[in-house]
């Protein structure tokens, strides 16, 4: 006799394991069950959900990952089916269509006196109410006895037909043995197969039409027939008619002999393409990058450790396999996506993993460690010079310049190699000397690459001790202030300085700004070392004449800082130092991140009564533009214009169409890097309002000398 015991797919029982690993097990036993039982920390069942809604309800986008040792606390069904285990599937089948047949179609929860035993599909219980009606009528004698004594009874029958058989989502198929015909199929068979039902009903295989669907379904056929009355099922390819769609079908089919003699074959098959394709695209964002497509940290790891076995075991047969990992970074990305915003950096991104794709072969593998950082993975025989080929070839395309709409980039790649066994004994050691010689061949002038040797060692100890002092001197406040002057060409007297950072160290002397500023922002201390300069700035600046204004930097993430309004507000209140002598240095770099939250700020300085300057103008590719829509006093020519004077006609021309352009919208110019007495009168023919460089003067800690000295005059005069 059935039961729904045999029905419920049972869970280990209680205090056997863990909630979270006990589902996983079941995920990892039965990967195709469709429903799982959900139970609370401890053990009791609360509801059933469907695999891939549990799935990206409780894991999102990391698959198996996230919900592995968890504890699960979730109810996705406030009002579970429940069914004791000895009640018979007829008389709950029946039961449920009265009241609960949507409840039915999403499955059920079997008990024994009020205990977890485990859940049941709809579909099972179709399969066990048919049969246990076949029994129940043999033993009466005949069914259709049955059926006369009770109208009543072939009403439930008839609608369990139809509420059941019609509406599960499976599909549902009943065809004589003999005559081979279909004689029944339900609705969901249309959508699964493609194919209207009228198709089948009333046909044998070999009468259908299309023939290619008529092929296919006499393979699915011979297969299942092997299964047929074991339980087992099978998953068979199955192309859809109507769309062309590959789908894959978990078929099973079941004799049923009726009481009259007659033979039938009832089929089920569940479409599992769905879930499965949820699976692949669960698996495929945990293993690969998103922006690029290339594999990711983690699956790069996987391969790492899987070629370093793959060389232990090659060496102990007398095998010379190595495995080599190249560190690549790309040289001037930043850049990029200062200038031209992070979508331009996205495509460059794209446009590498796409070179890197072209110039390697299949068994060497790309991935993207994050951001700009990329890594390649090569093993076998001679990797040694097959590193340095492919360095080449990496280093050789990416120097070609990419094409982002109207801009052309160069960007470059530096690369750094390490090679195992000969440079490390393990995964994590060999990535960390890959790193190591990228960090050499990036100091070497970038676009280069270098293996890794021993020397390298004490180089990456030394930046560590740097990073490690250059924390120590923002807490002690170890940095000074030196001033450059500024000179007015037309009065020919210093009217202003720029601040500069200088860091005495102890042991290295002054070191340069070039060598601790782009460290400072990559460890996060900028803004703090910046809040000093202002301060300084404010401070000694309210020391100096009235008509002599200080300019001070601003960095892009200094703006990023919801602070930096309040910090010049208040260095300028506690210094008393007027507004309107304060000058804020900005670049590009600025300017292109957020527009409406950069343009908010500079206007609540100018409200101030601070003035804004656009650094280094003619280096970026937008500069002109900015000048239009942002409240600027005052453009600084780049330096790299200054030294081709006097003799360049470009430079020239370039530096008389700003000045031309600066006068017409009321902007000072200041010139910088003028070295030279020639560069001074260049500058000062071509209409530039100030210059700035050694000639005018050197930075220095004491500007008020330079305030007392008559080289200002001399300098004018001459």
């Amino acid at each position: 006799m059935i039961t729904l015991r045999q029905l419920a797919l049972a869970t280990p029982p209680a205090g056997k394991a863990d909630t979270s690993e006990t589902i996983y097990q079941r995920f990892e036993r039965e990967p195709e069950c469709l429903l799982i039982p959900v139970v609370d920390d401890q053990h009791r069942p609360t509801g059933l959900i469907e695999r891939n809604t549990f799935l990206l309800r409780l894991a999102k986008q990391y698959g198996r990952a996230l919900f592995a040792a968890r504890s699960v606390q979730i109810i996705m069904d406030t009002d579970p089916l429940v069914v004791e285990a000895d009640t018979a599937p007829g008389d709950f089948a029946s039961l449920a269509l009265d009241g609960h047949s949507g409840q039915l179609l999403k499955g059920f929860i079997v008990v024994e006196n009020g205990r977890y035993l485990g859940v049941g599909a709809a579909v099972d219980l179709l399969r066990a109410a048919a049969t246990e009606r076949l029994e129940t009528a043999s033993q009466l004698g005949e069914l259709t006895e049955s059926l006369k004594a009770s109208h009543l009874e072939a009403e439930r029958n008839r609608h369990f037909a139809e509420a059941v058989i019609e509406h599960i989502p499976s599909l549902v198929a009943v065809r004589s043995s003999n005559s081979g015909r279909f004689l029944l199929m339900n609705r969901a068979s249309e959508s699964i197969l493609g194919v209207n039902r009228e198709t089948f009903i009333g046909h044998r295989i070999d009468e259908i039409a299309p023939s290619r669907l008529m092929d296919q379904l006499r393979n699915a056929d011979r297969l299942i027939s092997q299964d047929a009355g074991t339980g087992r099922h099978r998953d068979l390819a199955y192309v859809r008619p109507s769309d062309n769609d590959h789908r894959v079908l978990r078929i099973s089919q079941t004799p049923v002999d009726m009481p009259d003699g007659e033979s039938l074959i009832l089929t089920v098959a569940d479409d599992l393409t769905d879930a499965r394709r949820a699976q692949d695209r669960i698996q495929h964002l945990a293993h690969f990058d998103l922006l690029t497509a290339l594999p990711n940290r983690a699956l790069f790891q996987e391969r790492l450790e899987m070629s370093l076995r793959q060389v232990d075991l090659a060496r102990q047969r007398g095998a010379l396999m190595d495995v080599a990992v190249l560190a690549v970074d790309l040289d001037r990305f930043k850049s990029v996506n200062d200038t031209l915003g992070h979508n331009a950096g996205d495509a460059v991104l794209r446009l590498v993993a796409e070179r890197m794709k072209d110039v390697l072969r299949s068994d060497e593998l790309a991935s993207r460690l994050g951001g700009d950082e990329f890594a390649v993975l090569l093993c076998g025989e001679d990797v040694a010079e097959t590193a340095k080929t492919v360095a080449n070839r990496l280093t050789s395309v990416m120097s070609t310049p990419l094409e982002l709409g109207d801009h052309s980039v160069s960007i470059g790649a530096s690369i750094g190699i390490a090679l195992y066994p000969q440079d490390a004994d393990n995964a994590e050691e060999l990535l960390k000397r890959a790193d190591i010689a990228l960090y050499r061949s990036k100091s070497e002038g970038k676009g280069v690459w270098r293996r890794f040797d021993a020397t390298m060692h004490a180089e990456l100890a030394d930046r560590r001790s740097l990073e490690n002092d250059l924390r120590r001197a923002v807490s002690n406040g170890d940095f000074k202030a030196h001033f450059q002057p500024i000179l007015d060409l037309s009065q020919g007297r210093i009217v202003g300085f720029e601040a500069l950072m200088r860091w005495p160290h102890e042991r290295r002397g002054m070191v340069p700004p070039n060598d601790f500023i782009p460290l400072a922002e990559e460890l996060g201390l900028i803004n703090p070392m910046g809040e000093w300069m202002i301060r300084a700035a404010c401070d000694a600046a309210s020391l100096w004449p009235q008509d002599t204004s200080v300019a001070v930097n601003i960095s892009a993430m200094q703006f990023k800082s919801p602070g930096l309004v309040s910090c010049i507000f208040q260095a300028l209140s506690k210094s008393g130092l007027a507004p309107n002598r304060l000058e804020l240095e900005v670049t590009e770099t600025v300017l292109i991140d957020d527009e409406p939250e950069v343009l908010k700020c500079l206007r609540q300085l100018r409200e101030i009564g601070v003035s804004i300057a656009l650094d280094d103008f003619g280096t970026g590719f937008a500069s002109l533009s900015y000048l239009q829509r942002f409240p600027f006093d005052k453009i600084k020519i780049d330096q790299s214009f200054t030294r081709g004077l006097p003799d360049s006609r470009a430079a020239t021309s370039i530096i008389s169409a700003v000045t031309a352009l600066s006068a017409k919208l009321g902007l000072i110019t200041t010139a910088e890097g003028v070295e030279t007495e020639a560069q001074l009168q260049a500058v000062s023919r071509l209409g530039c309002t100030q210059a700035q460089g050694y000639l005018i003067g050197k930075a220095t800690p004491h500007p008020e000398m330079l305030l007392r000295s008559a080289t200002a005059g001399r300098l004018a005069a001459s």
